[in-house]
């Protein structure tokens, strides 16, 4: 990592250097809410960073802190503090000339490697890199706060005017990495870094190649020019485009890392998240501080799907639904170990156009995992090391000030991870988490049944118009 000069004497396992225009780092002291991290899963890359830093105006061993943020630095027209705008581009392209270059400031949060006891150990390593964008005061006295934002804020504001056929993720990558050099003058230092042959030789249109189908070549394809050719236009798309377009297609994750000293990397990995074991029998880090996530959440614990009256006819080795019929296939699905948690079954109960009990229990079973994993809004607190991100799991138990509950666990999917150091005694560096429900769909128990579409039981031979008794007038039958 490149040296840096300022408050060097810090030991905490997050920290936050400002790069000067004169080629300089400096690191900051961070005081009362001290430096939040955040890390989300939102936006065109598949992570999205942001730094709030609280600094001292001034403090012992430098007159003015505020002196190395140049977003700070007044104008002659402006106050200070003063707020730059989200675009950095003016009419021309080019920024406009009230606000040079040295304006928009670089900035890293930077983490030291920490021992089982909580002590930094080792050199630290460089886990975010963004730009200044906004400032401002706090409450009290003698604090400033700034902010440091994502690189990928300007893929929003870059036209995207090109065009792909028979493209490896490395050509579009390349071709993003080009035009964003071009498009603004804050990072000029951009590399690819992908994880090797399985994503950068893999053609990116191989889904369509593997299974042709008139929606693929609808979706991918351009009339008139074949299903291996996509084109984005200037008038219309940005490079976000480009970037959630090669995501999907490519099924990899793209987002800005930290390069060298002042570059950035274009990085696109396959799936890099890591698993990790937070119950109390794993003893090691990091450990579980809070977890009310399935209280909060109340996902469903099982779907019940009603389909259409109708029949099933063999034809050869295809089947035929027909709307001719007086039953239907009802199916439940049901996820055992939220069973288990609850006590007991929270259903939700949709209909579908099947007429099969087979297909039934199929789409009961997609369904319930499609809802259980938009099911989000679980909060867990843990320690700070392993810092834990965006698409991680955790296996976890209910806790509460460190005290884990004496039940089987489940799995969560990582949404949103902030990372938090205050200088405070009685506030330790952790990371607060939102999770969401990380299902195992072979966990997922379906059974169904056909059902008389006139009485919603079992279906008889008897008309149950039959069985009616008929009567008139007072005490009838």
């Amino acid at each position: 990592m490149y040296d840096y000069t300022g408050h060097t004497d810090c030991e905490s396992p997050l920290g936050v250097v400002v790069h000067q225009p004169d080629g300089g780092a400096v690191r900051l002291p961070v005081v009362n809410d001290g430096l939040q991290f955040h890390e989300r899963k939102v936006g065109p890359t598949a992570i999205t960073r942001r730094a709030e830093v609280t600094i001292p105006i001034e403090g012992v061993g430098d007159s003015n802190w505020t002196r190395h943020v140049t977003a700070f630095t007044p104008t002659e027209s402006e106050p200070l503090p003063r707020v730059l705008p989200q675009a950095f581009r003016g009419d021309d392209g080019d920024f406009p000339s009230e606000q040079p270059a040295p304006a928009i400031q670089t900035a890293d949060v930077i983490g030291h490697p920490i021992d089982d006891s909580g002590e930094t150990v080792g050199e630290p390593v460089v886990l975010f890199r963004g730009y200044v964008a906004a400032v401002g005061s706090r409450e009290g006295t003698n604090r400033a706060r700034f902010r440091i934002y994502d690189p990928m804020k300007f893929l929003t504001r870059i036209e995207a005017g090109m065009s792909f056929n028979r493209a490896t993720v490395q050509d579009v990558l390349r071709a993003i990495r080009d035009a964003y050099v071009d498009g603004q003058r804050v990072f000029t230092d951009v590399v690819i870094d992908t994880d090797g042959e399985t994503i950068g030789q893999r053609r990116a249109f191989e889904p369509i190649l593997e299974d042709p189908s008139l929606s693929d070549i609808e979706l991918f394809g351009v009339p008139d020019k074949g299903q291996y050719e996509y084109q984005f236009s200037t008038n219309r798309d940005t490079l976000a485009d480009v970037v959630a377009w090669i995501q999907k297609i490519g099924n990899v994750r793209v987002w800005f890392q930290p390069s060298g000293d002042r570059g950035l990397a274009l990085t696109a990995v396959q799936d890099d998240a890591a698993e990790y074991d937070l119950t109390p029998e794993s003893n090691d880090p990091p450990f579980v501080i809070q977890n009310n996530a399935l209280y909060e959440m109340r996902p469903l614990t099982s779907l019940r799907l009603k389909g259409n009256a109708g029949a099933t006819i063999p034809l050869g080795d295809w089947k035929v639904n027909t709307p001719f019929g007086d039953t239907y296939p009802e199916a439940t699905a049901t996820y055992p170990p939220l069973v288990e948690r609850f006590g007991g079954e929270l259903t939700q109960t949709t209909t579908e156009t099947v007429t099969d009990t087979d297909d039934a229990e199929q789409t009961a079973a997609k369904q319930l995992k499609e809802a259980l994993d938009e099911v989000s809004g679980g909060s867990m607190t843990t320690t700070i090391a392993p810092m834990l991100r965006p698409f991680d799991r955790v296996v976890a138990t209910p806790a509460c000030a460190g005290v884990t509950a004496n039940v089987d666990p489940l799995s969560y999917e990582i949404q949103e991870a902030v990372h938090s150091v205050v200088p405070s005694d009685d506030n330790l560096p952790r990371t607060e988490l939102s999770v969401s429900m990380s299902v195992d769909p072979d966990l997922i128990e379906t059974e169904s049944s056909v059902k008389d579409a006139r009485t919603g039981d079992s279906p008889t031979d008897n008309d149950p118009l039959e069985e009616f008794q008929w009567g008139y007038g007072p005490g009838a039958p």
